[in-house]
This record gives structure tokens, sequence and C-alpha cells, in this order.
């Protein structure tokens, strides 16, 4: 789910749990764009390859910009392909875990590739610290997270 602020439209954090396939690259954009924190759990790794992602646009032209999940990622469409379909493999949790990984990691560091340390305002600067976590394989063999944990650096005291 996504908490918006009424009166500016603003996220403060992105919750997308079982977020199938590019969505979670979808709400992961959501939080790069709003510069709110996040808890993303992966599943179904083929599934909604129609989804591009939004980010910022880096210059003044336009609000957004729509990339593909591949690109995101900093890979090519054949190799998102077979990285996907290894996440997917049943009975191999081996490999399928390392899989997942990796497209947690490559996640991980579309975020923090793309992150502004300032607010669009500029009154603020915020540091990004960004965890991939697992739970207990017994709830579910796609049992990792990605999580985005914001730090108001103007309220740090030394």
């Amino acid at each position: 789910g996504l908490l918006a602020n009424a009166a500016n439209g603003e996220f403060d954090i992105v919750v997308a749990l079982h977020a199938c396939g590019a969505l979670s690259d979808v709400a992961l954009g959501h939080a790069v764009s709003n510069s709110a924190g996040f808890v993303i759990t992966p599943c179904c790794f083929r599934s909604n390859p129609f989804l591009n992602v939004s980010l910022p646009s880096q210059d003044s032209t336009s609000e957004e910009v729509l990339v593909r999940p591949a690109m995101w990622l900093g890979m090519g469409e054949e190799s998102m392909v077979a990285l996907t379909s290894a996440a997917e493999l049943q009975g191999d949790i081996k490999n399928a875990g390392e899989a997942i990984h990796t497209l947690c990691a490559l996640r991980a560091q579309a975020v923090k590739r793309n992150w502004k340390d300032t607010s669009t305002d500029g009154s603020s600067v915020s540091a990004l610290t960004v965890q991939i976590k697992t739970f207990p394989i017994g709830f579910s063999t796609r049992n990792y997270c990605v999580i985005g944990t914001i730090t108001d650096v103007d309220k740090l005291t030394f």
C-alpha cells in the first residue's frame, strides 16, 4: 500500500507485500520519486512484464520518466528474462534463492543509484540505508524483503 499526505500527494512509506514481478520495481520507483522509506516483498518474478517504472526526471522538462524494469535494474531484457526465470525454478530452492537474492540486490542498487539525498524543495537532507532481509522459509520460498530506511540528517545531533 501507499500512504499519501493528503495535502501534497507525497508518500511517506511504500509497503508492497506479494509484489508480483515488475510490481516490485514500480513500488520502488514510487519510493524513489517520493523520497519514501519502503518494505518490498517480491514474488512471482515473471509476472506483470508490461509495467514500467516511474522515476523523477533528471531535468526540468518533465515530472517523470518511464523506464522498463530491465533498464531500471541496469541489465538487458534477455538477462532479465533469464534471471527471473531462474527465480521461478520449482524444486530447486538453492538456485532459485540465489536468483531471488540477485534480483533483490539489483533492486537495492537501482534505488541507491536513483535516490536523491535532498528533498524536492531543498529543505532537508536525508540518508538512505537499504537492506535485504529474509524471513523463515516455512512461510514462503519467496522469503526476501528489500527494506529502505531514511534518516533525516538535519535532525541528527553530534
